[in-house]
């Protein structure tokens, strides 16, 4: 029987390269069938600070670090997560640095924001928006391509920062090898079940982007995705240190 399974960026585009010893190749043991959603992060800083910096916009955070003598500080869930990955794309694209204080989890990270130990987190869209709406926070950019329709004020990293794109994605997977008639069966099942407006109200609710990539087109994203990931861990020096995040 193929095997089905939820993969991600981290299973397949990030943690193959961070720990070489994992037990499967990405690319050839499984086969791509469905994106099923994206998750976008967002730059964030306590309110206070953004209104004592006078930072609102990308443009004006950089102008700020380039005066500013000490790198500012960044709150990720670990070394390896989406958090730490978005701030080496960040001193990667713009050379200018940044102090990595890792956490043990995206919750304990965002709390030392709040509190004031850290000065900037690339948190989750889910988690981010409560603190956005009642204000302890300010959302700098997004990291996503386009804007959120959540934020739709809210600029894209990339405009400022060319070649910012950094989303955490989902998708459906099968085993490799499994015949065209039988992941064209699964692929229409799940494409069904993710029209039903319960399934897309459960996800709107998650803050998550609903997508509808499939099977080859999926699979040339995943491609580009391992391999973007690759060169930013080759060039942060972070590929093949192994990552319990």
């Amino acid at each position: 029987d193929p095997m089905l399974l939820m993969g991600a960026v981290a299973t397949h585009a990030v943690l193959p390269w961070l720990n070489p010893q994992l037990p499967y190749d990405p690319l050839r043991d499984f086969q791509p069938l469905l994106l099923v959603a994206r998750m976008p992060h967002v730059l964030v800083m306590r309110q206070e600070l953004a209104m004592q910096w006078r930072i609102e916009t990308p443009a004006d955070l950089l102008r700020f670090m380039g005066k500013h003598k000490q790198p500012l500080r960044y709150a990720s869930g670990g070394r390896g997560s989406i958090g730490h990955l978005a701030g080496e794309m960040f001193q990667t694209l713009t050379r200018t640095p940044l102090q990595h204080l890792p956490f043990g989890g995206a919750r304990p990270a965002l709390s030392a924001l709040l509190e004031g130990s850290a000065d900037l987190m690339f948190d989750n869209l889910a988690s981010a928006l409560p603190h956005l709406r009642a204000g302890r926070l300010r959302a700098i950019a997004v990291t996503s391509l386009l804007p959120l329709p959540q934020l739709p004020n809210v600029p894209c990293l990339n405009d400022t920062i060319a070649g910012f794109n950094l989303t955490t994605w989902f998708g459906l997977f099968s085993s490799a090898g499994i015949s065209a008639a039988l992941t064209d069966r699964m692929v229409s099942a799940f494409a069904a079940t993710m029209q039903q407006k319960d399934v897309q109200q459960y996800l709107d609710n998650l803050g998550v982007l609903r997508e509808d990539l499939q099977q080859q087109d999926f699979a040339r994203f995943v491609r580009a995705e391992h391999a973007k990931y690759g060169q930013l861990l080759q060039s942060s020096g972070m590929r093949g240190a192994a990552s319990n995040s």
